[in-house]
């Protein structure tokens, strides 16, 4: 009688926690996906680890992320590629993040999972073949862009 009272109060507790949730998620229009964030949590915490990731920054003045070009973006491109970037910071970030301090550890930790959650829920951009002919078809922009660092 008292385990099951107390899997009874886990699930209570549980589903409690998935409503909270999701009442805290916020739906996202990004082109043509929909996807729930929970920014909130997100940016909960990234204010635990932002002060030590900026004192450690020795590359201040270079900026990987520009608002301008962010906001720039088509709407038909916002969904490619915020799943591109959430792709680049799990395979590339965070894997490549190390820190002897263990709430860095554990908060990259929460941030990767959230991070891989969200990208699950972002539907593909184009097929793999069909993104793959896309992209070699459009090389050009590529070495266009390359060779203005030529008259530089």
């Amino acid at each position: 009688m008292k385990i099951s009272f107390i899997l009874y109060s886990w699930l209570v507790c549980t589903l409690l926690g998935c409503l909270r949730d999701t009442a805290q998620a916020r739906k996202l229009h990004l082109g043509n996906c929909v996807v729930n964030i929970h920014t909130h949590e997100l940016r909960h915490h990234f204010q635990h680890i932002r002060q030590a990731m900026i004192s450690g920054d020795d590359h201040k003045s270079i900026r990987l992320l520009r608002k301008d070009m962010m906001h720039n973006l088509q709407v038909t491109e916002t969904c490619c590629f915020l799943r591109q970037l959430l792709h680049f910071y799990m395979d590339t970030v965070f894997i490549s993040f190390t820190s002897g301090h263990s709430l860095h550890r554990r908060t990259t930790s929460v941030l990767a999972n959230s991070f891989l959650g969200i990208s699950k829920n972002l539907r593909t951009c184009l097929d793999p073949a069909e993104a793959a002919l896309k992209a070699i078809g459009e090389l050009d922009s590529l070495f266009e862009w390359i060779e203005s660092f030529q008259h530089q």
